[in-house]
C-alpha cells in the first residue's frame, strides 16, 4: 500500500486516464516497452486506453467466460488501489473533502505531495492504519475507446494471451 507515483496538478475533475496520459510515469513505460521490456505492466479500470503497458478489463466479458475470469483477478489486483486511497483521506482527514481546501492550488499540491510522502513512512515504520471514512464519489467518467491502432491490438493480444494462463 505504498505510493510510487503521485500527480496532484490536476482538479478533481480530471479523469485519472487523462492525468496518466499526460505523466512522465506513462512516457516512461512507453520507453520501457520501445526498448524491449514486454513484462511491465500498470492495471487500468474501463476509463483507461487498453496499451501494451496499461492493462484493462475487457468491456463486454461473457458471464462464466475467461474473459470474465480475467476482469475478476484484474478486479482484485486493482483493489489495492482504492483500499490506499481511502487510508490516505482517512489517516489525513484534510484531503477527504479535497475540493473544498481554501488554498491555493499551488497549496493544494503541496499538501497532497506530503500527505502521500508521510503515508509511506507510515508504512515504512508500520503505524497501524486509522478506519477507512466512507466517501461519496463523482461517478467514473467512461472514456470512450478510439480508434484501434496498431498499439492497441498489440496490447489486446498480451491481455487475451494472460487471459488464456489464468
Amino acid at each position: 500500500m505504498r505510493i510510487r507515483a503521485i500527480d496532484a496538478r490536476y482538479g478533481g475533475a480530471s479523469h485519472d486516464s487523462f492525468v496518466f496520459s499526460l505523466s512522465s510515469y506513462r512516457r516512461n513505460l512507453e520507453q520501457k516497452w520501445n526498448d524491449g521490456d514486454r513484462r511491465s505492466w500498470l492495471l487500468g479500470d474501463s476509463g483507461y486506453t487498453l496499451e501494451p503497458w496499461m492493462m484493462t478489463p475487457y468491456r463486454t466479458a461473457q458471464e462464466g467466460g475467461r474473459e470474465e475470469h480475467f476482469n475478476t483477478i484484474h478486479s482484485k489486483c486493482r483493489n489495492i488501489v482504492e483500499r490506499t486511497i481511502g487510508v490516505v483521506k482517512s489517516r489525513f482527514r484534510c484531503i477527504l473533502g479535497a475540493r473544498q481546501l481554501h488554498y491555493s492550488p499551488e497549496k493544494c499540491i503541496q499538501i497532497a505531495n506530503v500527505c502521500a510522502a508521510l503515508h509511506n513512512i507510515c508504512k515504512k515504520f508500520a503505524v497501524p492504519d486509522v478506519p477507512v471514512v466512507e466517501t461519496i464519489e463523482g461517478d467514473e467518467h467512461e472514456v470512450a475507446a478510439s480508434n484501434l491502432n496498431q498499439l492497441s491490438n498489440i496490447a489486446a493480444e498480451i491481455r487475451n494471451q494472460i487471459k488464456d494462463i489464468l
